[in-house]
């Protein structure tokens, strides 16, 4: 009744709904132009035929909304909140990554050109994007490779050129060899390459060539030749993708049960710059146009250039609102358009048969559970034989060799799984030897698991160097047992492999090394917290062995008859003649140990 009164009473401004669970969860957030008549039609009979929403519907226990001045403001705001909460029943686009541009920096006094993922308007001139990077260094290095301009970061007045200007790629404007009018016609050269306007380069050099030809500059004239050389060796490479030579991105996608892979080819001025593919997991029974909508507004939230046409495979109802939003974005007029016949059909085609491609290899080698990413790269820089999702990591911790105890933790699809952490106290070696620690804590586990017919992890990792690591791999020989192990050293984050005569340096921002660090620290953390508690434990219960008469096999059947201390201190001589092998003089030193202090205490 009280959801039913509040759809009632909802308002019909334009705004954002969220539809929330009776746990406060939000399930779905969206947008209307009337907000009162939007969420209604969730109630209707025909649309709780839909298996999808009926499923949304029956879960929703509060409304939620915010009203806008807008559909436009609407939009914003819903994409906005979608990117923060990400509900189950939205589509959500999880790769928010910035994409490489190349930045012409024309208000400088002699400009140069600078690699950047973010971009602004700042009066700069963005390129771009280049996908994959590997594109933008290529460009990059052609440019350099035929036009002087300079590479470095500030403009410091030197007595000698750079190495730069040297090898005859850097005009030279720190040593006064280049002017800023010459320098600017090299910018132009550079702005109408990256513009894609090559013909129009071509006939600008080829005129600058002869004119230096015939002012008998011939040195001039060479090197204007190699450029125009470069330039035609650049147009018989690239394939042209479109007659129009208009910027434009085209967006489709392909999609199987709850799977769905989007395809982005990024034309810019004619060419194939670059293309982009997602592939994730979508609610099933999501509409197209809902996905083709929801993708489009997610991927150009982000900080990217809007092209002038956005081409889409599928229609959707919301284009003129889209329009409106990328229009704004732009700072000038932009254009959603669904291409039905012609050229733009035809690329959406090429699109979508991308898209199908990717989706096939996709299932066929994944069969719908792609493994982490961050575990594929781990398998590959350990050369595995497979990706570990199984990971279990070892570690011990003692007080000068004393009170010894190991710790076991366990990683499962790159999260800790809890439930199969295990303790370890030693019980066989004395004094300080760490390697022996390891191999006993390492032989009862999988004895154990080879006993019981347990799964083997697929890595086992080591807290220590290569000493701890020899210790293991002679545990599975002495088991017969092959399992993958390597070892991580504290010092210097050395990963040290069995095969390896040297270890192992990753970066410090390989995400592989910083989960084998997460890893071991968490075996090294839940170590000491077991530690400590046995020591606090030990500590408390050798208070037995000053009483007279209570040796260790007496201490052992109070502790396991009361289960600690504290139920002994208050027992009382009764109950505690009621412990196996404790006669009734022990039973009253114990008692008189334990309250001679509160009698004493009393008396005073």
């Amino acid at each position: 009744m009280i959801l039913r009164e509040k759809i009632k009473n909802l308002p019909e401004n334009p705004g954002v709904y969220l539809m929330k669970n009776d746990h406060g969860e939000i399930l779905y957030i969206g947008k209307a132009i009337c907000l009162k008549k939007r969420v209604r039609s969730y109630f209707t009979k025909a649309v709780l035929q839909n298996p999808k929403l009926e499923s949304l519907v029956s879960q929703i226990f509060d409304i939620d909304y915010i009203i806008t001045s807008s559909e436009l403001e609407a939009l914003i705001l819903e994409n906005t909140l979608i990117k923060k909460h990400k509900p189950k029943y939205n589509v959500v686009l999880r790769d928010d990554k910035n994409y490489p541009y190349l930045c012409l920096t024309i208000n400088e006094e002699f400009p140069r050109l600078v690699v950047t993922r973010k971009v602004k308007k700042d009066g700069k001139l963005y390129f771009g994007p280049y996908l994959p990077a590997s594109a933008l260094k290529r460009t990059l290095n052609l440019i350099y490779q035929v036009f002087p301009l300079r590479q470095c970061r500030n403009i410091v007045k030197k007595g000698r050129p750079c190495l730069h200007h040297q090898m005859k790629r850097c005009g030279g404007p720190c040593t006064g060899e280049i002017d800023r009018q010459e320098y600017q016609l090299t910018v132009q050269k550079v702005k109408l390459f990256l513009l894609g306007k090559k013909q129009h380069l071509l006939k600008a050099l080829e005129k600058q060539m002869y004119l230096a030809s015939e002012q008998l500059n011939y040195e001039k004239a060479a090197k204007l030749r190699d450029q125009i050389q470069a330039v035609q060796k650049v147009l018989r490479s690239q394939n042209v993708f479109s007659i129009r030579q208009k910027n434009k991105d085209i967006i489709d996608f392909i999609r199987f049960d709850d799977l769905i892979c989007f395809v982005i080819f990024f034309i810019r001025h004619g060419y194939l710059l670059g293309k982009k593919d997602f592939i994730f997991t979508i609610p099933q029974k999501t509409t197209d146009e809902e996905v083709i909508s929801s993708f489009v507004k997610q991927f150009y939230a982000q900080n990217i250039i809007v092209p002038r046409i956005v081409i889409l495979g599928h229609a959707t109802d919301e284009f003129r609102v889209l329009e409106d939003w990328l229009t704004e974005k732009r700072g000038s007029k932009g254009e959603v358009l669904f291409p039905k016949k012609g050229e733009g059909k035809k690329q959406v085609e090429m699109v979508r048969e991308n898209a199908q491609v990717l989706l096939q290899s996709y299932s066929k080698s994944h069969c719908k559970d792609l493994p982490d990413p961050v575990l594929s790269s781990l398998a590959d820089e350990l050369f595995l034989p497979k990706v570990p999702i199984k990971i279990e990591a070892f570690d011990i911790s003692n007080f000068y060799g004393s009170e010894a105890v190991g710790s076991m933790v366990c990683w499962v699809k790159n999260k800790p799984a809890r439930s199969e952490y295990r303790k370890f106290r030693i019980k066989n070696v004395s004094g300080i030897d760490d390697y022996a620690m390891m191999e006993e804590v390492l032989h009862r586990r999988y004895k154990r698991l080879l006993e019981e017919g347990k799964e083997l992890p697929d890595l086992v990792l080591i807290d220590g160097g290569k000493g701890h690591l020899q210790a293991g791999l002679k545990v599975l020989k002495d088991l017969n047992i092959t399992l993958p192990m390597v070892s991580l050293a504290k010092k210097q984050e050395e990963i040290f492999l069995p095969s390896k005569p040297f270890p192992l340096r990753l970066s410090r921002r390989s995400a592989s090394l910083q989960l084998l660090q997460r890893i071991r620290d968490e075996a090294h953390r839940f170590a000491i917290t077991y530690h400590r508690q046995f020591r606090k434990k030990n500590m408390l219960s050798s208070q037995l062995l000053e009483i007279k008469g209570v040796g260790i096999t007496k201490k052992r059947a109070l502790l396991h008859h009361f289960g600690s201390l504290s139920r002994i201190k208050e027992a009382n001589e009764e109950e505690l003649l009621k412990v196996p092998k404790l006669d009734i003089k022990t039973a009253q030193e114990i008692f008189r140990f334990f309250h001679q202090d509160k009698e004493a205490r009393s008396d005073n």
